[in-house]
């Protein structure tokens, strides 16, 4: 049988449980703890929040699938939606039976900007954007396609506490004859609090990198509309390939590193602050399937005799726009040594001015 040795967290000494008082009592030192305050204390990390998926599915016959051959990405519509190049290989895609049984969207969130706003946003992404690949700046950038997408996301809730204990330093620094001393005092600190979570959202596509999806956020939730067939006329929607299970580990991050940043901001008045352990769980944790709107834009460009493509993506709700262009390396490298040349001069001159007026 395992047996478990609590130590007092200020000398070390073993802990022994006092029936009379409730407490933990040091023998060594006289300190008195509450058997929370050590588990706390001793916990490490540990993660408790669960999330519970209850959403119907499709029946025979509601909705229709296309099957992308090259990179496999699975797209719904209505019957009478004729698709023709997939959203994000482009490549053609075939008509396949009727779907049924998979996870069916509770709302969806409807287009408001228009492909022709979306063309506009596009042509004028690249103004101003000096760290950009010559490539973008000096020829003219044509659209090879842009498609009306519906992305599937998981939007989650719950209701979360946290119990986290901080380790707090004070330093104190004085002057002694020649010398200089400094003193440091050791606190514990303990925060504990609970939050409600709403809408937490995290986009269900494989296909779709996470860091375009994410960009795009935030939409408003308060104009999504019950899901209907009807509602997916004129454009495809990216069936979840990624169930709400697999979602779930990026809602758990946002939840756990919103309130361990809430319970640090209440810790104040102290020369440093890390984090001991800490504990959250949660209750009335749920998740439900929507679909947002995304303009999905491709363009191509020649680079060292190959032909790349670029994808470009439109919150179709706010106009949001963001890409998967990285900077320019060497334009990068040069604003970097730019503004820290400047930098230096500046300080230097600084420096220099106050030595000759005598101060240092």
């Amino acid at each position: 049988m395992a047996v478990t040795t609590y130590k007092c967290p200020g000398c070390g000494a073993p802990l022994s449980f006092d029936g009379e008082s409730g407490k933990l009592m040091c023998a060594a030192c006289g300190n008195e703890y509450h058997a929370d305050d050590i588990d706390a204390l001793n916990g490490g990390s540990e993660t408790k929040i669960e999330f519970q998926t209850q959403a119907d599915t499709f029946a025979a016959g509601e909705i229709s699938t296309y099957v992308c051959a090259s990179c496999g990405a699975e797209l719904l519509t209505e019957e009478t939606t004729t698709a023709t190049e997939c959203p994000y290989c482009s490549s053609p895609i075939v008509l396949n039976d009727k779907i049924e049984g998979s996870i069916k969207p509770e709302l969806v969130v409807p287009f408001t900007v228009k492909k022709e706003e979306a063309v506009k946003l596009f042509e004028e992404y690249f103004k101003g954007k000096k760290l950009m690949p010559n490539i973008f700046l000096k020829t003219r950038n044509r659209i090879s396609e842009i498609k009306k997408l519906y992305v599937p996301y998981w939007l989650f809730d719950c209701d979360a506490y946290a119990d986290i204990v901080f380790n707090a330093e004070k330093v104190f620094r004085t002057r002694e004859g020649n010398y200089e001393v400094t003193r440091i005092r050791h606190y514990r600190v303990h925060r504990a609090g609970g939050m409600a979570f709403e809408n937490i959202p995290v986009d269900g596509s494989v296909k779709l990198d996470n860091r375009i999806s994410e960009s795009l956020e935030p939409y408003d939730l308060t104009k999504a509309v019950p899901f209907q067939p009807a509602v997916l006329s004129g454009a495809l929607a990216d069936h979840a390939d990624a169930n709400a299970a697999e979602c779930e580990a990026r809602a758990v991050r946002r939840v756990e590193n919103s309130m361990e940043s809430k319970l640090r901001s209440t810790v104040h008045g102290y020369t440093s602050v890390i984090t001991r352990s800490k504990r959250f769980y949660s209750d009335n944790g749920k998740a439900k399937p929507v679909l947002m709107p995304v303009w999905l834009i491709t363009t191509e460009k020649e680079v060292k005799g190959e032909k790349k493509v670029y994808t470009f993506a439109v919150n179709g709700q706010t106009g949001k726009l963001t890409c998967d262009v990285p900077a320019a390396k060497g334009k990068a490298a040069g604003w970097f040594f730019g503004v820290f040349g400047a930098s230096f001069a500046v300080l230097y001159a600084i420096v220099f001015g106050l030595k000759m007026a005598g101060v240092i």
